[in-house]
């Protein structure tokens, strides 16, 4: 029993940590708050420092240098076999700055020999300090270390330019202006102060300090070019992490600079003239908000980058709910006004989905967007099995975000001695809780999912690491992990694939460069083996405050050979090498005799990476003469409303209905209008150009309501198309003259007026279908219904019209469709006939509900199941289409979810839960939405959140602490016993096959499917191939801050095979990844002289027509 108990405590992990007395690397960051410096002081006190790891002395074997905020760094040369020695007397690179932060390791002298440059914070003015104000770090500047070539250094900071004096975090060397020698990016920080707050036009106040510098090397010294290069250097800029890399694949490195707090992250984009262009609000849909650090890397090996940001967003649900993290929304409201884009407390994986001008976030579909207080991502193959995955350096001190610590200052009276310092400084820091933590480390997968591995690889202790670096230690083809630790020895983490793992293989790339960038800084390999793709740049300087080693490391699973490389040297010319053995360390030298150059980088991309495909949609609004945006009313705010409804419902529109209104053969269009903006047809001219009807006078007069939904049908039989519209919006409730659904009668000539032959629908709809459901030779309509506006949950009315020939419509729900009337939250509807019958059946989608089948029995409408399974299938159905997907003639149901991309999260095993119940016996209904986690459920919103309605809950919990981790049960009690309960298990997009039977198979759609709430689908052949091709339409921005909008993916496209699959189209083509918005609608139609066209409905947004060949 003693041994097997003994044997446990050695278990074989990916990586193991050494000890000093096994490496020699006793280095400890120590931090200590002081009287005289503490948090309270410098706000970036506990952020650590970084490490770098190169060749110093090429030997072959990778040297750590190890950056201290206050006490000397240390340089340790590699003596093999993990023993190291510190040289940092003798080499002379101590460094004597007063806070020491990130650290870089690059050629800058170009002489072949890696030089260390150093960071460091200096004359720091605590501007918000309340006592006399007074500059810490007096003797702080950067410094550049040469290498003499004999393990000595010579500091020449100040001869070469570039002493930077500053609130610097880090620095890179690349080329940015394609001259050959290396170029420098300095990043700097800010402080609480007052031109850190305000617009965003603050961005061009210059500050001396912060923000970041721009250097070009003139051969031997570097010159300030930041002021006409582009670059924002404001006291706006709280700059944390700098990675560059070519992220549009033009040939020339951007960058990316992570920011804190409330600015933006920039996104330079090199415009190959010395400039730079800030891109961030047309290239993002969101980023994190507390950006720390980041790198780049190619994840799902398309070619083309993509970028990960940490944040602090913890997984554990006691600390989470003790935490402040995302605005409440009237603050995050107030800065939307000021320009700033949007930011969640979150870590972002920013997919590169169209060609460096978008980025879709899918860190929570990928399982990497909490991983707490994060430092520093770096990606790379660990296990060498071919994909990449993602280390992330984490802890801190203490936590200055605690809620209960932050809720204790504010409380405190602001009494100053006559020395500066507070009184309070002491009993402040107190009552700082801990911030260590585990780092994290993930398995990359399959279809971009990543697997906490944290605890399996060897990182389940907590700790306090910040700058972190990769290289292979030992030389034996893997990648090993050296962390800067505060107040602990550094990480020396040794891994252990090639032992453990030893049918995966490795291919280890080292450039020689042309002089004088001899380490081929910004050189793109692509290797090509077993049908596959992996790509790299090499650019060392990546995560936080830390730079790697400067090799390409490739892992290969199985395979003991790659198929063939490609390599983009720096000057863009280019070298193909065949196949080339596994398990060894290739070196590659610049041998311009040996390369081609590359005439047409463009082309040559698209060639390389198989991404031709521009010519494929063609945005012609402007030239269709096109000029229409749709207005929501975006002064209702669902939440003001109902605080606890779990999204907003009232951002349905626009929906576009198609026909040919006026007899001409030429199909015209509707829009449907926000409130106060009312409907506008569209006619279509003989030359496939638009104008406005002057008809739409007739749709003004309604444009008190909101038009829902709409479509064109014959209903009094003069086969002229009419026109119903839906009511809905969700915010008139009760008999609202607004809630009315309109019907407009068609003259034959596109003239409408409109009829009186509707009942009274007083409800908020959703959806407005047409079929002969009877025979009787007449169209009837279905209306449903999307909620009751008062109370979220409570079934709304849905409708089923009779027509009675002559266009005067009966409800007929409860007789010829008994349950239909009050079926749930209906969002979409289609009439099928799914057995051919010959009968059209209903089928509904909906919100907290599966998709529903009403089988049409000869004119009587009868509920049956869809599936094998219909309630496994209940979820936050968005929309629909009814299409054969696979070509066999019978109709298949595309459903479009909530999706995966989600902090909400739904199984069989594990639904998604709503209880709605009056939890203050006031009468008022409470919406308390609640997730599982670990096999406990949690309300999704927190206590801050939670007591605005629940008052009991500020009484029954003092502290923010005592209701953190607390499951939904424990906060409640029996007062659940009472509510309905509302169940989701599964937020999937997903293709309900036919059988041929009227009988359908589940089958989860393309995981790219899976990353934005999908509302429209449209099927065309795109491509001309002869198989139907899909185009999906989603994204939402109606959340609470804390949940975060929904951008990833406002347009897809994907390939059909004509048997049922379907391929998605990454990087999107153009105009699709430039296009961004909430769409609603995608309707199909034809333009005169057969041309072919989509028009896309942006809520709030402009109309768009792009055409197809």
């Amino acid at each position: 029993m003693l041994l097997l108990a003994g044997c446990s405590h050695h278990r074989s992990v990916l990586f193991t940590k050494m000890n000093a007395a096994e490496t020699g690397i006793g280095f400890v960051n120590a931090n200590t708050d002081r009287d005289t410096l503490s948090i309270l002081d410098y706000l970036y006190y506990y952020n650590g420092a970084g490490v770098a790891i190169g060749d110093i002395n090429n030997d072959g074997l990778p040297d750590i240098y190890l950056a201290a905020n206050q006490g000397g760094n240390k340089l340790y040369l590699n003596k093999g076999n993990f023993q190291f020695e510190d040289i940092t007397a003798k080499a002379h690179v101590g460094g004597q700055a007063d806070w020491t932060t990130g650290v870089t390791m690059a050629d800058v002298n170009g002489d072949g020999l890696l030089d260390i440059y150093v960071s460091a914070v200096g004359d720091f003015d605590p501007r918000d300090h309340n006592g006399a104000t007074h500059l810490y770090f007096r003797n702080s500047r950067n410094q550049l270390f040469l290498n003499n070539g004999d393990n000595t250094f010579t500091e020449c900071a100040e001869k070469y330019g570039i002493a930077v004096k500053g609130y610097n975090t880090q620095a890179v060397f690349f080329d940015y202006d394609k001259d050959g020698d290396l170029d420098l990016f300095v990043l700097q920080h800010s402080t609480h102060q007052t031109d850190a707050y305000g617009p965003v036009s603050l961005r061009e106040k210059y500050s001396p300090e912060s923000g970041g510098k721009l250097f070009r090397n003139d051969g031997g010294h570097f010159t300030d070019v930041t002021k006409s290069s582009g670059i924002y250097s404001s006291a706006l800029g709280y700059g944390l992490g700098v990675a560059v890399a070519d992220l549009d694949n033009d040939g020339y490195d951007d960058i990316y600079v992570s920011n804190d707090f409330h600015e933006n992250d920039y996104y330079y984009l090199n415009q190959r003239d010395g400039t730079f262009k800030e891109i961030n609000s047309l290239a993002f849909g969101h980023e994190s908000k507390f950006s720390m650090g980041n790198d780049i890397a190619d994840i799902n090996h398309d070619g083309w980058l993509d970028i990960m940001t940490v944040d602090m967003l913890p997984s554990d649900e006691k600390v989470l709910k003790s935490s402040l993290g995302d605005d409440p929304l009237t603050l995050y409201l107030y800065q939307r006004g000021f320009g700033y884009n949007y930011q969640y407390s979150r870590n972002c994986l920013q997919l590169n989905t169209g060609r460096g001008k978008k980025f879709s976030d899918i860190a929570l579909y990928s399982g990497v967007a909490a991983t707490d207080w994060s430092w520093g991502p770096l990606i790379a193959d660990y296990n060498l099995d071919g994909s990449d995955d993602i280390y992330i350096s984490n802890g801190i001190k203490n936590r200055p975000n605690d809620l209960d610590y932050v809720k204790f200052i504010s409380g405190l009276p602001q009494n100053h001695s006559d020395t500066g310092k507070r009184t309070h400084d002491k009993e402040i820091l107190q009552h700082l809780p801990s911030g260590a933590w585990h780092n994290y480390i993930f398995e990359g997968g399959a279809e971009c999912k990543f697997i906490d591995r944290s605890i399996d690889w060897g990182f389940d202790k907590p700790t306090l690491a910040q700058g972190a670096a990769y290289a292979d230690l030992d030389g034996d083809g893997s990648i090993d992990l050296v962390t800067n630790n505060m107040n602990e020895e550094a990480g020396i983490y040794k891994n252990n694939t090639r032992t453990q793992i030893p049918d995966n293989h490795f291919l280890t790339v080292g450039l020689k460069g042309k002089a004088p960038n001899t380490f081929g800084i910004g050189a793109k390999l692509f290797v090509f083996a077993g049908g596959r793709l992996q790509f790299q740049e090499l650019q060392p300087v990546r995560g936080f405050m830390s730079c790697s080693e400067p090799v390409l490391h490739y892992g290969l699973g199985s395979l003991t050979s790659v198929d063939s490389l490609i390599l983009i040297w720096p000057d863009n010319t280019y070298a193909r090498m065949g196949r080339t053995k596994a398990d060894q360390t290739l070196k590659i030298s610049y041998d311009r005799s040996k390369q081609d150059s590359i005439q047409n980088y463009q082309s040559f991309i698209d060639l390389l990476l198989h991404t031709g495909h521009d010519s494929i949609l063609t945005d012609i609004t402007a030239a269709s003469h096109i000029d229409y945006r749709h207005e929501e009313d975006i002064s209702f705010i669902d939440f003001t409303q109902q605080w606890f409804i779990p999204h907003e419902i009232s951002t349905l529109g626009p929906k576009i209905a198609v026909a040919d209104v006026d007899g001409d053969g030429l199909e015209d269009f509707f829009v449907c209008g926000g409130k106060g903006q009312g409907g506008t047809l569209f006619i279509q001219r003989p030359d496939a150009t638009f104008s406005r009807s002057p008809d739409s006078a007739v749709f003004l007069k309604d444009r008190a309501a909101e038009g829902v939904d709409a479509i064109f049908v014959d209903v009094n039989g003069d086969h002229h198309p009419d026109l119903y519209v839906a009511s809905g919006g969700n915010e008139y409730a009760g008999r609202a003259e607004e809630l009315k659904d309109c019907l407009y009668l068609n003259d034959g000539k596109g003239h409408f007026t409109k009829s009186t032959g509707l009942p009274d629908l007083f409800e908020n709809k959703s959806v407005v279908r047409v079929a002969d459901f009877d025979k009787d030779g007449d169209l009837d309509i279905f209306v449903g219904g999307r909620a009751n506006s008062l109370i979220y949950g409570k079934p709304p009315a849905s409708y089923l019209l009779e027509n009675d020939g002559r266009g005067h419509f009966t409800i007929v729900t409860a007789t010829a469709a008994p349950g239909l009337a009050q079926i749930g939250m209906v969002t979409d509807a289609a009439w099928v006939d799914v057995d051919k019958d010959g009968w059209p059946d209903l089928v509904l989608t909906g919100e907290w509900m599966p998709p529903v089948l009403f089988k049409n029995h000869q004119g009587h409408l009868v509920r049956e199941e869809l599936t094998n399974d219909d309630v496994d299938l209940s979820g936050w159905w968005c929309g629909m289409l009814a299409t054969d997907c696979n070509g066999d003639g019978y109709p298949d149901l595309l459903l479009g979810n909530y999706g995966l991309n989600s902090k909400l999260t739904a199984s069989a095993s594990a639904p998604l839960k709503m209880y709605i119940g009056d939890m203050m016996d006031n009468q008022r209904m409470s919406q308390i939405v609640a997730l599982q986690k670990n096999g406990s459920y949690y309300t999704f919103l927190d206590k801050e959140n939670l007591e605005k309605q629940l008052p009991f809950l500020k009484k029954k919990y003092l502290t923010y602490g005592e209701m953190a981790g607390l499951t939904v049960e424990q906060i409640f009690g029996k007062k659940l016993d009472s509510c309905a309960l509302f169940e989701a298990y599964s937020l999937a997009s997903t293709v309900l096959i036919n059988d041929g039977h009227g009988h359908f198979r589940s089958q989860v759609l393309p995981y790219q499917m899976q990353w934005s709430p999908i509302f429209a689908f449209a099927q065309a052949d795109l491509n001309g191939d002869g198989h139907p091709d899909i185009m999906t339409g989603g994204d939402f921005d109606g959340t609470e801050p804390y949940e975060g909008r929904y951008d990833a993916m406002p347009l897809g496209l994907y390939w059909g095979d004509g048997k049922g699959s379907f391929n998605s189209v990454l990087p999107l083509p153009s105009p699709l990844d430039t296009l961004s918005g909430e769409v609603r609608s995608i309707q199909p139609i034809r333009l005169a002289g057969g041309g072919r066209a989509m028009l896309i409905g942006f809520n709030n947004g402009p109309l768009r027509l792009l055409s197809y060949r």
